[in-house]
This record gives structure tokens, C-alpha cells and sequence, in this order.
């Protein structure tokens, strides 16, 4: 598959790039975000943060999965992808998983609309290194779960092992984001290129549908959509 290269040598083009952004949450989620002042991290909207998830919903909305599917976010910090995923490809539920428990509270509060929506979006603190991917357990509020994802998003690869990759199934649609940057607190696991990615996180090259990277000022961030080898 041909890798695709988006250069944005520079923040303007950055921004320039979120401002023809594929989807861009309603002017509400934002003004929520604003009215509660510190309680979220500002860097959770940076604007690395805001291209590579508009990127990530461009592509993963190419592919089409089937509406109604069970989405399952890895280091899913505060939450941030969910509003939009759930516009952009409409999942029956979203499950976002993170050992933070307070990070876990403010992705509920964030999108407190789908909590209170029949657990629409749902959030878990847990370790993923921890969970079977392909069969997942874990409880949450008092309930014990247990489910088989469609779709695996791990765009924090570099925050973690690759023992969550080891543990997908290969009918589950992976979609992961990591980057080259190790200046950053808890980047762990980096990767130089998207060959090295590729070497850790390889796929069935007959059924991956996207692999590209994204240059930035700061890092280059890697992208790869597809299905583990059979």
C-alpha cells in the first residue's frame, strides 16, 4: 500500500489543516470545554491533537465500517475522540479505556450526553496492557462487561507496550496512531518510521486500507488502518 505523506512544515499550516478539518466538533462541545475552565487539560485540544484526530476520523470514515459497531478507545485520556467518532461513523457504543481514573471522570463529564444516552459512550479504568483485546472483561460502575470490539483506536501506541497489539483478534479493525517524539513525559514506545512501525505493529498488507504519516514542527505522527495477518 502507498504510504501517504501530509508536510505541515509550519504551525500556520497546521492550523491551516484544522481549519479544513474533515470534522470539527459543534461550537457546544467547545463552549463546554471553555465554561469549566481548568478542568481540562488544555493540551488534550492542541493543535497536534486536533489534526491527527481529524485525520484518524477522515480516514477511518473511508473505510465505512458497519453503523452500530462497538468502538474501543485504548489510553482514551479525557475523551476527546468520542463526540466526533460517534458523528462521523455512529457506533452502537464506545468504550474509552484508561488507567486514569480522573481522566476517566472528565471523559464522562465531556461527554456526559452519551453516558446518560444508555451508556452510548462509556468509560473504563483499566490497564490495556492487562485486557484480551479479542475478549475483553472488565467492570465498570458495578458491572461486569464483557465484549468483542469491532474496531480497536489506539492513537497513545507511544504512551504503552505492544501487549494490547498481541492480543487483538484478526476479524477486529485496528486503527493506531503513535509518533517519533521522546520528549515527552511517558513516551515509552516510540517509533523512528513507518517502517519501524510497521515492524511492530505489522498487518495484513492485502487488508490494511491506510498507512500514513503526518510531518509536524514538534514530531511526525504514523497512522495505520487495517487487520492483523490471518
Amino acid at each position: 500500500m502507498k504510504l501517504e505523506t501530509i508536510q505541515l512544515d509550519t504551525w500556520e499550516s497546521v492550523s491551516e489543516y484544522i481549519d479544513n478539518a474533515f470534522y470539527t466538533p459543534a461550537p457546544s462541545y467547545f463552549e463546554h470545554v471553555i465554561q469549566h475552565g481548568n478542568y481540562y487539560p488544555t493540551h488534550a485540544f492542541s493543535k497536534g491533537q486536533l489534526a491527527s484526530k481529524s485525520w484518524l476520523l477522515e480516514q477511518l470514515n473511508a473505510v465505512q465500517p458497519d453503523r452500530g459497531c462497538t468502538v474501543a478507545i485504548l489510553g482514551s485520556w479525557i475523551g476527546t475522540l468520542v463526540e466526533p467518532l460517534i458523528h462521523v461513523i455512529d457506533p452502537q457504543r464506545v468504550y474509552g479505556i484508561d488507567m486514569d481514573a480522573d481522566a476517566i471522570t472528565k471523559s464522562e463529564k465531556l461527554n456526559q450526553k452519551y453516558v446518560q444516552d444508555n451508556w452510548r459512550y462509556k468509560g473504563v479504568v483499566a490497564d490495556v496492557s492487562q485486557l484480551d483485546c479479542g475478549y475483553m472483561q472488565f467492570e465498570t460502575s458495578g458491572e461486569l462487561i464483557t465484549v468483542k470490539p469491532d474496531i480497536i483506536i489506539n492513537t497513545s501506541c507511544e504512551h504503552m507496550n505492544t501487549d494490547w497489539f498481541d492480543t487483538v483478534a484478526k476479524d477486529q479493525l485496528i486503527v493506531m496512531q503513535t509518533n517519533n517524539s521522546e520528549d515527552y513525559d511517558g513516551h515509552i514506545n516510540t517509533c523512528s518510521s513507518i517502517a519501524d512501525v510497521q515492524r511492530k505493529y505489522p498487518l495484513d498488507v492485502r487488508r490494511s486500507s491506510y498507512v500514513g504519516e503526518m510531518i509536524t514542527p514538534a514530531y511526525t505522527r504514523f497512522m495505520q488502518i487495517g487487520y492483523k495477518q490471518r
